[in-house]
């Protein structure tokens, strides 16, 4: 990925919208210890949500497709916030974080690879109706389809309790297996392995979301 002499190349932007306890710092901490365990530059920032489930922490990670070596003396600079237009991945842990990123310009049909989880986790507006407040699964699924370049649509929680892990392993895994990133995915495993906290089951979690990036999970 590494771009010739005379040419131009850019970083790999990824946005991550979590919700709050399902991991979203451990896994931009999986995406940016992998960057840095292939000799990659990277950075990565995070927007913390609020409480009662009225909006997602967003982290936004940007990396850069050669090698420290290949970049020589001059580090590139990277953005420390996204911009509209210009998220090359978008990945979320439920369904209506994903419509409130597309609403806000994060992805785009002419770039953006989209990978989000079909499941809901209702949001205090949806509850607080006198009747059914809930948003629509069906339209929300298809702007994920309409607006990105191309989509990856799973039910990432039913992923994560067959496995037993966290939310946040079966996301990453399904990040490594997009191969939009510069990473392979045996250096995720590692890196599960080295932090030695739930080893089984985040490995577990990863190779759901792995397999699911790859067509092996229905949506």
């Amino acid at each position: 990925m590494a771009a010739g002499r005379g040419e131009m190349t850019a970083p790999v932007t990824l946005l991550i919208a979590a919700l709050g306890g399902e991991g979203g710092g451990v896994l931009t901490s999986w995406i940016v210890n992998a960057a840095k365990d292939s000799r990659l530059p990277v950075q990565a920032t995070s927007i913390p949500g609020v409480a009662q489930r009225t909006g997602a922490t967003t982290y936004y990670i940007e990396i850069w497709p050669q090698t420290w070596d290949e970049v020589g003396s001059t580090p590139p600079v990277l953005a420390l916030a996204p911009a509209p237009g210009e998220v090359d991945v978008f990945a979320s842990s439920e369904l209506l974080e994903t419509g409130r990123q597309i609403q806000a310009g994060y992805v785009t049909p002419d770039r953006t690879l989209l990978i989000a989880s079909t499941h809901r986790v209702f949001a205090t507006a949806e509850k607080m109706q006198m009747g059914d407040g809930r948003a629509d699964e069906k339209r929300l699924i298809q702007a994920a389809g309409d607006r990105s370049k191309s989509h990856i649509l799973f039910d990432m929680e039913d992923a994560s309790k067959d496995a037993g892990a966290h939310i946040s392993a079966v996301l990453v895994g399904a990040i490594a297996g997009c191969r939009s990133l510069p990473i392979e995915p045996e250096v995720f495993r590692q890196g599960i392995r080295d932090e030695g906290k739930a080893v089984d089951a985040n490995l577990a979690g990863f190779e759901a979301g792995l397999r699911a990036a790859s067509g092996d999970i229905a949506v």
